[in-house]
């Protein structure tokens, strides 16, 4: 089934892919597997680093669409990228260009790491915007980190309140057994990052089990990068969840979602 196989990686971050990993570019193609990538920065100290690393994600994309890889992206400040000098009403400008990009999806990777003020901040700047382009068919990927993952959260899930509107429109990430049903439960979409280290396909085939009536609101990644991994090709290989559950996991609630295809 090598190279048939239709599957949307939900979250990657292809720039570092192309960076750390460049002949994982080929194997996404031969393994029928496209991309959605978020966006990411190391290193980002000035909001002039932060334009440089946007362009040249842009740019990444760009090149390897044109090159036969179905790859589009999200564009955005994650809490682990804030410059240190960006003001809040200074996002829409930054981000505008992109925005425009076919491309382009929508907002993304925002939210919460750590959950203090500048944070949350930055957090509701970004959904701000993202809620005047719900009419363009844009739609926002939200992170939630390792550490102290279940308080962060409810901490994200109280600002989301603000925003029931987008709710058919945005992605809380990374979610695990623990924090998934309360995601669902507010009415958002939810993705699950299948990887050593972070959810096993075990725990995915439990949360099929307890969101079975739900499971058209999620989707799965590997959220690869520096490093790659390769679990949503073996997880769509197996034969321990049917073939139509796999389908919306690994392709089809990817593709409704980000309007793909």
């Amino acid at each position: 089934m090598t190279g048939e196989l239709k599957i949307i990686d939900s979250h990657v971050h292809l720039d570092l892919i192309e960076r750390h990993q460049p002949h994982r570019i080929q194997w996404l193609k031969e393994n029928g597997c496209g991309v959605v990538s978020w966006a990411y920065f190391e290193g980002v100290d000035s909001v002039s680093r932060l334009e440089s690393c946007l362009k040249a994600k842009a740019h990444c994309i760009r090149n390897h669409s044109s090159k036969g890889l179905m790859c589009h992206y999200l564009i955005g400040i994650h809490p682990r990228s804030i410059p240190p000098d960006i003001k809040p009403e200074h996002i829409g400008l930054i981000l505008e260009p992109y925005l425009e990009d076919p491309l382009c999806r929508g907002i993304g990777e925002i939210g919460l790491e750590t959950g203090d003020a500048r944070e949350q901040e930055m957090f509701i700047a970004q959904l701000e915007i993202g809620k005047t382009l719900l009419k363009q068919g844009r739609v926002i990927g939200v992170h939630t980190p390792r550490s102290n993952k279940q308080a962060i959260t409810e901490i994200t899930l109280s600002i989301l309140e603000d925003f029931a509107e987008i709710s058919s429109s945005l992605v809380i990430d990374h979610c695990t057994p623990e924090t998934i049903v309360s995601v669902l439960d507010a009415g958002f979409w939810a993705g699950v990052t299948l990887s050593p280290v972070k959810s096993s396909w075990e725990e995915m085939k439990g949360i099929a089990s307890i969101c079975s009536d739900r499971l058209d609101r999620i989707m799965c990644n590997t959220d690869s990068g520096g490093k790659f991994y390769e679990d949503v090709v073996s997880c769509r290989l197996s034969d321990d969840l049917p073939d139509g559950i796999c389908k919306k996991l690994l392709y089809e609630n990817a593709a409704r979602f980000f309007r793909i295809g």
